[in-house]
C-alpha cells in the first residue's frame, strides 16, 4: 500500500495583469484611440506616458510595457516633458 499526496502547483502571475490600452487620450476628452486592454507578460508592466507642454498636458498613452527600461523616464525639450509611469496592479494606469 502505498500512500499518495496530492501535488499542488501554484503559478505566481502567470496570467499577467490586466492593463488599460489606449492609444490616444487627450484630458477632458479621455481615450480617443481606445483598444479596451492587453496584458502583461512576465518582466512587463502597465504604463502611462505623458506629453506636457507649456505647463498643459497634452495628450497620454496607455498600454502594456516591453520591459521595464521603458519605465520611470523623464524627458525634457524644448519646453516639452514626455514622462512614464509603470505599475503592476490590475488597470492601474487608468
Amino acid at each position: 500500500p502505498h500512500q499518495y499526496f496530492p501535488i499542488v502547483v501554484v503559478f505566481g502571475d502567470v496570467g499577467g495583469v490586466i492593463c488599460k490600452f489606449c492609444n490616444l487620450s487627450i484630458p477632458f476628452h479621455g481615450c480617443v484611440l481606445d483598444f479596451g486592454t492587453c496584458r502583461t507578460k512576465p518582466g512587463q508592466y502597465c504604463i502611462k506616458e505623458v506629453l506636457i507642454k507649456g505647463g498643459i498636458e497634452w495628450y497620454s498613452v496607455k498600454g502594456c510595457t516591453e520591459d521595464k527600461s521603458e519605465c520611470f523616464k523623464r524627458i525634457i525639450k524644448n519646453y516639452e516633458i514626455r514622462t512614464s509611469h509603470c505599475c503592476h496592479r490590475p488597470l492601474c494606469n487608468f
